[in-house]
């Protein structure tokens, strides 16, 4: 779940109404990535809970409390030694960036105050929860060394440093007409790109509606004078209405098809996606609890054939390391052989008993010093060097072969982690587990089980335009069916370079592909590929008819040449409206 600045705003507000002034009592961690505060009020309790799982970050107060283990994690006792018995004094937001932070006084020695900082960056993957006093980390639940961040380090002892802040106008302080006008004469592809980056703590949905709601068009690139105090006017209305309503504000939660809450929007959504729902909640909090309430719909055998796809993938890399350690052992077969001749060339400068001698390297004439064993002759030295050489000459024969095997088996199931991502039906998951038994990553522990009555998924055929058809293979077997069965030699044949995905192919009844149809096909290739949220995607294109399948190779597995390279950002927008 993507949460934004904006919408945190309205969590701040929520949480200084019913945590300000309250007294902590217990401190407790349901598991290693959640943390849970229980506080005192006036005239009664609540608590606070952070979960960090997976990236997806969240804060919130939770309407049903978890269960705690019996052993506390060291973190958990830490915090229970710092803030328990501390009474939270202020609560507050670093400007609209995703971090939010408790200021919490406790009673130190000789009665003086003590203030402690209990800090949530709510970031994604770097979400992290660290507790500091003066400016200088007590200890946080990940540790962060300089080797793995050149920003900054999050280890006890160390001064805190908060994230790289965003830059831009605040949308709730700054001017509307300011904010317009900045985005306005900022150089972008279009207009919601620009406003994005003359904002901050707003992404590209709430752009999107904000957009919607002053009735302009996000891929224009500048706006007239009547689109600038239109979108003013909107932005305007959404400062008053959060300043009066504040944490009393509606919330709008988007919901996938798989049951996921995707993101909490403060504006009405009119830009929903096909297959998404939408949810209207009183306010911040009951959204949030609603989220994390929510159980995620997996489709049949997706969740362990994946499981077996990951842990395969694991070993292999680690295979792979091996390997390569044992080729750079065994890259020193030449040197082995030079030793080896050059006690033989100078066979009676060595005397058996002796453990090394300074010769002539024979092949360049340079000083060499040759390790000796004192125990064999200085032939026996030479044919021992020699029998090493042709140890390692061997290994590298064998490990090359390993090596290679050991790639193709990493790329198959590269294709194959590619394969489920882009899967939506029953008989696409049942497609990749027999593709899977077939290749021998599973066992066939029912072999009695028939699947005739399997209806036979078929790939996504995409009509672009009355002379235009794309056809989009969604796992290997599909691949193959759309490249050498649908495809025809002349039909252009779409792949993300080095990066598993899709085949593409397209089709027209044009002398020639038109460009924007191209260009549509790029995108698709690139949104059904691995690298779907990536920037900058390499796509290849080429004829059809230059696209090969090697004897013998796996499912998916094509060669080709005379490509040309197209580069893309997947336009999710542009996207949803091909696939409805």
């Amino acid at each position: 779940m993507n949460i934004e600045g904006l919408t945190l705003k309205l969590l701040t507000d929520t949480l200084n109404e019913e945590l300000l002034g309250s007294k902590i009592y217990k401190v407790y961690m349901p598991n290693p990535q959640s943390l849970l505060l229980l506080v005192r009020r006036t005239r009664d309790t609540s608590s606070l809970l952070a979960d960090m799982h997976n990236g997806s970050c969240v804060l919130y107060l939770p309407q049903q409390l978890p269960e705690n283990p019996e052993t506390p994690p060291t973190f958990c006792m830490l915090l229970r030694k710092h803030l328990e018995e501390g009474r939270i004094t202020k609560i507050s937001q670093s400007g609209l960036d995703r971090i939010i932070t408790l200021e919490i006084d406790l009673l130190g020695a000789s009665s003086k105050i003590i203030t402690k900082k209990l800090i949530f960056e709510l970031t994604g993957k770097n979400s992290n929860i660290i507790l500091t006093q003066d400016d200088v980390i007590i200890d946080s639940l990940k540790h962060v060394s300089a080797a793995q961040s050149s920003y900054r380090t999050i280890l006890p002892g160390k001064a805190y440093i908060a994230p790289p802040p965003q830059e831009g106008l605040n949308l709730l302080t700054d001017e509307p007409a300011k904010i317009v006008q900045t985005a306005n004469s900022l150089p972008a592809a279009n207009f919601a790109k620009a406003f994005i980056s003359a904002t901050t703590g707003v992404g590209k949905m709430t752009t999107l509606e904000l957009l919607a709601a002053a009735d302009i068009l996000p891929q224009e690139v500048r706006l007239e004078t009547c689109a600038c105090q239109s979108l003013a006017q909107v932005i305007g209305k959404l400062q008053t209405d959060l300043q009066a309503q504040a944490a009393k504000h509606p919330v709008y939660a988007l919901i996938s098809r798989t049951n996921q809450v995707k993101t909490l929007l403060v504006l009405p959504p009119q830009n929903v996606q096909e297959g998404m729902q939408v949810k209207e909640f009183a306010d911040i909090n009951s959204a949030l609890n609603f989220a994390v309430s929510l159980k995620p719909i997996q489709l049949p055998r997706h969740e362990q054939l994946q499981k077996l796809v990951n842990s395969e993938t694991a070993k292999l890399k680690k295979k792979l390391q091996a390997l390569q350690e044992d080729l750079a052992n065994a890259a020193n077969a030449e040197e082995q052989r030079m030793l080896a001749d050059t006690i033989m060339a100078n066979i009676y400068q060595i005397k058996k008993g002796q453990t090394s001698a300074e010769l002539i390297n024979i092949y360049d004439g340079e000083p060499v010093t040759v390790s000796l064993s004192p125990i064999l002759s200085p032939t026996e030295n030479a044919q021992a060097y020699y029998k090493r050489y042709n140890k390692y000459k061997r290994a590298q024969t064998e490990v090359r072969i390993q090596q290679e095997s050991t790639e193709e088996m990493l790329a198959y199931l590269e294709s194959l982690d590619a394969s489920l991502l882009t899967a939506t039906t029953k008989e696409e998951i049942e497609e990749i587990n027999q593709e899977m038994l077939s290749s021998g990553l599973l066992k066939d522990t029912n072999k009695k089980k028939k699947n005739a009555g399997l209806q036979k998924s078929q790939p996504l055929h995409i009509r672009l335009n009355p002379e235009a058809d794309l056809y989009i293979g969604k796992n290997n077997k599909q691949n193959d069916y759309v490249t050498f069965t649908l495809g025809n030699p002349k039909d252009l044949w779409f792949h993300t370079k080095d990066i598993p995905g899709s085949h593409v192919i397209l089709k027209t009844s044009l002398p020639e592909a038109r460009q924007e149809d191209i260009n549509l096909a790029v995108q698709l290739a690139a949104y059904f590929s691995k690298a779907r949220d990536g920037s900058n995607v390499p796509v290849d294109c080429v004829q059809r008819r230059y696209v090969k399948k090697p004897a013998g190779s796996k499912p998916g597995f094509v060669i080709f040449t005379n490509q040309n390279t197209y580069y893309t950002t997947p336009d999710m927008e542009l996207i949803q409206k091909y696939l409805k």
